[in-house]
């Protein structure tokens, strides 16, 4: 090299079907031991760890190719040619834009000369990467093909399940009880906020231990794997992963899917359009959706209006003013179904409901194995570092762990606490006093709509006005047709808040205003009620 100091970097990668860590840390080692006995300085490295080497999508491959323009290093040192590239096409381009900054390239574990003889070694050399490449990603392949039609697990498990010694998939019951409510809290027509909301508040984590977001919530929606279905590219095999939920409630759940992409009026207006996904078109099946118009006086106007109307102007169902149309149908719900009678029989259902939930334990018995698996890796990590085995991410590695602990020994104790001193009779209070809420507030509105009412159908009925037929969340007659007539018979309800009751578990208040007793199980109670429509 003319006696001059030839400034070097080193590139180092593994690709993340067979090797680990320690295959950089022995790249690095052979290359240094190289620039040493060649008399290269060592400015940089560059590392790509789990990824192959059949793309040129590499992050820190793609800044070592930028950098080369700079003119900082003479020479890349790498372990053999393979780390450059399992592709020649890859290969051929981006040796030529070395070449053309300058820049060599030398192997440490595959010495070529620089002759015509070594040009052609390192071209049969790179064939034969490249075969390798390729017939080792076929044996992959071919291999997990072969895994995929026995129903061995690959990668790791969604949410509400884990892998068994077998390899087999297993239902984990802390993520299944997960699994099992996200169906049915959307089923019943709860918003993906209200159910991400109860699951972060329940402390229950994704399947990587992250809070849930709706993006989350979208995926396992979706996922027939939780009715049994094992799917591995074209390999589709019924019943090979044990269901979690069953087929009418996932089947159900894909048909509101359906429904709530048609509908998306909330993002049409700022105004709150509290019948979204709801309300239908009586006389083509369409969703109505939330608009919104302004008068010549400048006064704005909300209302619902037929999809098919709207969009393709086929359909003659006249628009139905928003503030109306909410408020009747909160009137007759509550009119229909917080009847004495529904009343006894949610109750009656609440109270078996949380005795079976007492009697399982499968949950607190999850959540206890988690958290003996996360001790003995917290005693581990810190057996490891009183032998002085400590790096960079040490610390924060036994944060994450006593994160973790905190959080399951929470968990466990409100499983363990969940023995509310409940009541048949406390139960048919807290219906009574919704009962009694005050009809000309939104957030009541709001909680009568998304709990009780599952969907609203409205047709124009000639010269007699309109026609409602509203369909409840409740077993047994849950069927409401209104006229016009009807309507005008029923008195509006002129109801007020209750100050002495507690919010939101609707509990009396003791004689000084504080928050009942029972107010630390009060959500607890709600979930169980509402599971009972």
């Amino acid at each position: 090299m003319g006696g001059e100091t030839i400034k070097a970097v080193i590139y180092a990668r593994y690709s993340s079907h067979n090797q680990r860590e320690e295959s950089i840390e022995g790249q690095l080692r052979e290359c240094h031991e190289f620039a040493l006995k060649n008399d290269f300085i060592v400015v940089d490295e560059y590392i790509d760890r789990a990824i192959s080497g059949k793309t040129d999508n590499r992050p820190s491959f793609q800044r070592l190719i930028k950098d080369s323009e700079k003119g900082h290093f003479d020479a890349v040192i790498m372990y053999t040619l393979d780390r450059f590239a399992r592709n020649r096409y890859d290969s051929a381009i981006y040796k030529a834009k070395l070449k053309r900054n300058g820049v060599k390239i030398f192997y440490a574990k595959q010495p070529m000369p620089d002759t015509p003889e070594g040009i052609i070694l390192e071209s049969v050399l790179e064939g034969y990467a490249e075969y390798y490449s390729e017939n080792l990603a076929r044996s992959i392949k071919r291999g997990m093909k072969e895994n995929a039609l026995h129903g061995i697990a690959m990668g790791s498990p969604v949410l509400g399940y884990k892998i068994g010694n077998d390899r087999q998939y297993e239902i984990d019951p802390v993520g299944a009880k997960a699994v099992r409510t996200i169906f049915t809290m959307y089923a019943e027509g709860k918003s993906k906020t209200q159910i991400v909301n109860w699951l972060n508040e329940h402390g229950f984590k994704t399947s990587r231990g992250n809070a849930f977001n709706k993006n989350s919530l979208s995926r396992i929606l979706r996922n027939d794997k939780y009715i049994g279905v094992y799917r591995y590219d074209d390999v589709v095999l019924e019943d090979a992963v044990p269901p979690i939920i069953d087929k009418t409630l996932f089947d159900k759940v894909q048909a509101t899917f359906r429904h709530n992409y048609t509908a998306r009026a909330k993002a049409k207006a700022i105004e709150d359009y509290l019948l979204t996904t709801k309300v239908f078109c009586g006389h083509c099946g369409e969703p109505m959706v939330g608009e919104s118009g302004t008068s010549k006086t400048g006064k704005v106007h909300h209302y619902y209006k037929c999809v098919n109307r709207k969009r393709k102007h086929n359909c003659e169902k006249k628009v139905e003013k928003k503030e109306w149309l909410e408020r009747t149908v909160v009137e007759f719900t509550v009119q229909q179904v917080l009847t004495d009678e529904n009343i006894e029989k949610i109750s009656t259902r609440a109270m078996e409901l949380i005795e079976k939930e007492l009697q399982d334990t499968s949950i607190l018995i999850g959540l206890q194995e988690r958290l003996k698996e996360t001790n003995k890796r917290i005693k581990n990590l810190m057996s490891a570092i009183e032998q002085g085995i400590i790096t960079p991410t040490t610390k924060e590695r036994l944060e994450e762990l006593e994160e973790e602990r905190r959080d399951l020994e929470g968990q466990i104790a409100r499983e363990e606490m969940k023995k509310p001193l409940l009541t048949k009779e406390r139960i048919m209070y807290w219906l009574e006093s919704f009962k009694r809420g005050d009809i000309e507030d939104v957030e009541y509105q709001r909680r009568i709509i998304d709990t009780l009412v599952n969907s609203v159908y409205v047709y124009d009925d000639g010269d007699k006005g309109r026609k409602l037929v509203l369909t409840f969340n409740i077993s047994g007659n849950n069927t409401l047709t209104i006229s016009s007539s009807d309507i005008e018979r029923t008195a509006p309800l002129r109801l007020n808040k209750l100050d002495s009751i507690c919010n939101p578990c609707s509990v009396e208040r003791n004689d000084n205003g504080a928050v009942c007793e029972y107010h630390i199980q009060c959500r607890y109670f709600y979930d169980m009620v509402w599971m009972c429509l």
